[in-house]
């Protein structure tokens, strides 16, 4: 995946167990909505997935991925290359029959 020429989705919050992101949930929400309050329930909710970590979600014809939000420390003039995780997808299953 290319991450430099990659179409950014905004601001997330992700749930992260080893190398994936288990879980996204956007940082923007309308205006009438309590931040304060949606982030609150956002990360308690992360939390029962994984470590909770800030960052942006980039998508490349399709293929998504979590881009960790570097630190304070690495934002110098030669930061370490950003850490990507991929987004879990569950796979596709196909159900036959019934009512469609």
């Amino acid at each position: 995946m290319d991450i430099e020429n990659a179409t950014n989705l905004g601001k997330h919050w992700a749930a992260i167990r080893g190398d994936t992101a288990i879980a996204v949930i956007p940082m923007t929400i309308p205006k009438d909505v309590d931040f304060e309050e949606y982030r609150r329930r956002v990360l308690a909710t992360l939390e029962l997935l994984g470590e909770v970590k800030t960052g942006e979600v980039l998508d490349d014809y399709g293929q998504r991925v979590f881009v960790k939000r570097n630190t304070h420390e690495n934002r110098s003039k030669t930061p370490r290359p950003p850490k990507v995780f991929q987004i879990f997808q569950p796979p596709v299953t196909l159900h036959t029959g019934g009512n469609a």
